[in-house]
């Protein structure tokens, strides 16, 4: 589905799916929301570039290995 301007924020408020914990919580939690259809995750993280590195290392990777 694509969204329109309108619907797109630069915050996350309401955004917020609780993707804390172990990297092993994440890819369970993320799991979940595959399972019930989501096929596009928005991250933000800081510092930005070195958290993204360590998720795609941690979590994404490990899932993609399932």
């Amino acid at each position: 589905r694509e969204l329109k301007i309108e619907e797109y924020s630069v915050s996350n408020r309401g955004l917020r799916p609780n993707l804390v914990g172990t990297p092993e919580q994440l890819i369970e939690r993320i799991a979940a929301y595959e399972d019930a259809g989501l096929d596009l995750l928005l991250l933000q993280m800081s510092p930005q570039a070195e958290e993204m590195d360590r998720f795609a290392e941690q979590v994404i990777a490990p899932m993609k290995a399932r």
